[in-house]
């Protein structure tokens, strides 16, 4: 019996270490692709990973929703695997019907995800993180607290990126610019509660740069293999349903 039981365990084992290193894979090559489709963002992905993982730490998020907002903000715009290049890469201004198509990268995102039961729980920060807390956001018109939480601490964490990033059609703008702009767009744009704890710890997120992809991720996806979903041991006021 005890013999049996140990095999068991052991091929258990195998199993799950198996399992973890197709998903390790899994989320680097596909945080490759997102970086290998738009050069001028390249690094955009692992770094909005990064803000969203210290703004949920900022808001005393327990250990696995901080490794499912670091999953999510590596993935939130692998949606744009299904972009056209010459749409995604155009260098002036979009038109309406470029806009919408572009708009479209958030629900082949969800959908992308959806086919990887171990990462499905992600899937309202990837839908959602272009979700306004006014309602005027894609692709779902969600407001306020009806916007998944993970989506809205994505949306600030991506928001802060793109500032403070260099584009082609400009440079990166400065942090008092950043401060400014979060200010005035909090309630409108972004949750202002989340806002309030962006401030907070905004002097530590705009240092952030590219780094590579390694143990942080191995311990996002041990996480992510055994943990509870994203809403358990969140307090009632930062999420709904």
């Amino acid at each position: 019996m005890a013999r049996r039981l140990l095999l068991n365990h052991r091929n258990n084992l195998h199993v799950y270490k198996q399992l973890r290193e197709t998903l390790l894979g899994l989320v680097r090559c596909l945080t490759a692709a997102i970086d290998a489709k738009d050069p001028h963002t390249c690094g955009h992905s692992e770094r909005v990973a990064r803000i969203a993982q210290r703004l949920g730490n900022q808001m005393g998020l327990p250990e696995p929703s901080l490794s499912d907002l670091y999953l999510a903000g590596l993935l939130h715009d692998i949606g744009k695997i299904g972009v056209r290049d010459t749409v995604l890469l155009k260098p002036g201004p979009l038109t309406e019907e470029e806009f919408r198509h572009v708009q479209r990268h958030a629900i082949i995102g969800d959908q992308i995800i959806s086919s990887v039961p171990q990462l499905e729980r992600l899937r309202p920060g990837i839908r959602g993180h272009h979700e306004r807390y006014d309602g005027r956001g894609y692709p779902d018109g969600l407001a306020g607290l009806d916007i998944p939480l993970m989506a809205r601490i994505l949306a600030v964490a991506d928001s802060c990126d793109a500032m403070m990033s260099d584009r082609p059609y400009r440079p990166g703008m400065p942090p008092d610019r950043i401060d400014r702009i979060m200010a005035e767009g909090a309630g409108k744009q972004w949750d202002p509660s989340i806002i309030d704890h962006f401030r907070a710890c905004a002097r530590e997120l705009y240092p952030i740069c590219q780094r590579g992809l390694g143990e942080s991720v191995a311990a996002a996806i041990d996480l992510a293999l055994d943990s509870d979903p994203f809403t358990s041991s969140i307090p009632a006021n930062l999420s709904r349903g």
